[in-house]
Parts: C-alpha cells; sequence; structure tokens
C-alpha cells in the first residue's frame, strides 16, 4: 500500500534521512525504532507531506500510496483523499478547547458523519465521554493522549500514523494505548509506529525497521528483531 523508495530529506543544509526505503502493507502495524536524532519523526512528517518551517523538506525519492507518487501532494489531500492521519509527538492539542471541540474539528474531512464519529470515538475512549465538556488543558497526559488519538480517528483515518505515543505515560496507561492500538489494527486499520519503549512497539508490530543516524540499518519482523543480540544490546537494556 505505501512504497517509500530512496528518500531523502533535509533540514536546512543538514540531511536528516540519506536515502531510506521501505514498504507498508495494508492491514499491517509497522514500527520505527532507533536512537533521538535517527530521523524517525522526520519519516513520519515526510509521509504527511508538512511543509511547516519545523518540518523537513524532502530532497529527493518517492513515496507511492496505492502505487500512485504522492510528492506533490498538500498534507490536507493525504488527510481527506488518502485518509493518513498523523498523532503528532507531544499531542499538540488545542488546550483552551473542550474535549468535544477539539474533536468536532477533526471531522472537517467529513463533518456529515461527525456524530457517528463522535459515537465511534468515545466508544474507544470512555473517559473522553466523561470529560467531553472539559478544557483538553486540565486532562491528564493519559487523557490527552487519548484525545490525541481519538482526533486523528474522527477523520475516518485507514492509515493511523503515531510518533511517541507512549511518551509521559505511566506504565498502566502505556499497556492501554497498546492495547488499543491492536484493537483498532485488528479492525483493519494500518498502523505506523515511531516508539521510543522498543520493546512494546516490537512485540506489537507485524514488522519493524530500524534507523540510525537517517539510515535503516535492519528491517525484519518485529518479534525477531527483538531477538537479535544487537537489537537487544542497542535498544532493550542488553
Amino acid at each position: 500500500m505505501l512504497t517509500v523508495t530512496d528518500l531523502k530529506a533535509s533540514y536546512g543544509k543538514i540531511e536528516a534521512l540519506h536515502g531510506i526505503s521501505f514498504h507498508v502493507r495494508r492491514g499491517e502495524i509497522v514500527t520505527l525504532i532507533g536512537a533521538n536524532g535517527a530521523g524517525k519523526s522526520t519519516t513520519l512528517k515526510a509521509l504527511m507531506r508538512l511543509k511547516l518551517p519545523e518540518c523537513p523538506t524532502v530532497t529527493g525519492g518517492d513515496i507511492l500510496f496505492d502505487g500512485e507518487s504522492i510528492m506533490n501532494m498538500e498534507a490536507h489531500h493525504v488527510v481527506g483523499k488518502l485518509r493518513m492521519t498523523l498523532v503528532p509527538e507531544g499531542r499538540q492539542i488545542f488546550g483552551n478547547l473542550t474535549v468535544v471541540e477539539n474533536l468536532t474539528l477533526a471531522a472537517w474531512t467529513n463533518t456529515g458523519d461527525t456524530r457517528r464519529n463522535l459515537d465511534h470515538v468515545f466508544g474507544i475512549f470512555p473517559r473522553l465521554a466523561e470529560r467531553m465538556r472539559q478544557r483538553s488543558d486540565t486532562l491528564s497526559g493519559g487523557e490527552q493522549q487519548m484525545l490525541a488519538v481519538g482526533r486523528a480517528l474522527m477523520s475516518k483515518c485507514s492509515v493511523l500514523l503515531l510518533d511517541e505515543p507512549s511518551m509521559g505515560l505511566a506504565p498502566l496507561l502505556m499497556y492501554e494505548m497498546f492495547r488499543t492500538l491492536k484493537k483498532l489494527n485488528d479492525e483493519g486499520m494500518t498502523i505506523i509506529v515511531v516508539e521510543q519503549n522498543a520493546r512494546i512497539a516490537l512485540q506489537l508490530a507485524d514488522r519493524g525497521y530500524v534507523l540510525d543516524t537517517g539510515e535503516i540499518v535492519a528491517e525484519d519482523a518485529g518479534k525477531a528483531l527483538l531477538q537479535r543480540p544487537e537489537i537487544k544490546a542497542a535498544y532493550l537494556g542488553g
């Protein structure tokens, strides 16, 4: 479904991705792991075709979605037409808006189904339903992460990209979040996840790619990567 070939991206004169290639099949969970600065978040931003000042400039390669290049596609079409949505690092919710206002804003691609989509999100995250009229900046960290994922689901996405979904979460909430992602995948959603907790990410994923300073240095089934000595030493504490 998604094929990335020789992708290069830079921040100014600094090249962050040095020609990476990978693919994602429909219905898979694929994880990208690596140290800070390896290029994981850069890859997700490039896939979304984001062109904000803090985002990388793609300087080479190609991204194919169902066989068609999306290199010239605008980010809002990636969301609206391809149904691919990013849950960014740090959540980036609108703290001065309520839970339901945050979710409703995210339904711009399919406003006719807003009520149905809200019911779907509240079914996945009942805690958000309990706090639907509450200002988002008063939520706990775990609740804010639920809101960030719920906001992505409001776009009726079929491909979900997540950047560090467990960051700042207590272990119990972290496992709850990954159980939710597995449930969404079981329902047919394709998921690409960048995650600091390599162990839980590889346990969840069908396949994984290891990035090191802008290059892919290993790829395999998630559970197979867990067993590799060099992966254990570098990312799993031995």
